[in-house]
């Protein structure tokens, strides 16, 4: 009797042991290791991965939570996003307003999810969500 108390003592402290350590694997960014220039460096839709285009759009996640998107050609960035973005745990969430639609459209702010997968001083890999559409992304930090 004894020894089947002490096996279900000890299954159910492992128990609480392995649901402890499931909480280790979220880990938190900090806005320190976003904030900078982004450029697009590859794209992965499905099972399709390609690399960025000859203007490849760049994220600027600004130190005071404001985000800009934009599209740089010829040594000039066009942003046609901006807004705010917030961080919790993996995800950034950005949100803005899209001018270039009609009055009524336009006041609806939209949103736009980042999950971090991976992040260094030089790359990002994110998954973007966007709407219903889900793709992933590798970014490459610029030096400004």
């Amino acid at each position: 009797m004894r020894k089947y108390l002490l096996v279900i003592a000890l299954f159910l402290s492992f128990t609480q042991l392995i649901k402890s350590q499931d909480s280790l694997f979220v880990q938190s960014f900090r806005k320190e290791n976003i904030v900078g220039r982004w450029v697009e460096a590859e794209r992965t839709e499905g099972e399709k991965t390609k690399p960025a285009g000859e203007f490849p759009d760049t994220y600027i996640f600004r130190d005071n939570m404001v985000f800009h998107k934009g599209e740089a050609a010829e040594g000039v960035i066009v942003f046609n996003i901006t807004g705010k973005y917030e961080m919790e745990g993996d995800f950034i969430t950005i949100y803005y307003n899209n001018y270039l639609l009609n009055k009524a459209n336009r006041l609806k702010p939209k949103k736009i999810q980042f999950k971090i997968l991976s992040v260094s001083d030089d790359e990002m890999y994110v998954m973007v969500k966007d709407y219903d559409y889900e793709y992933t992304m590798l970014l490459n930090k610029q030096s400004q």
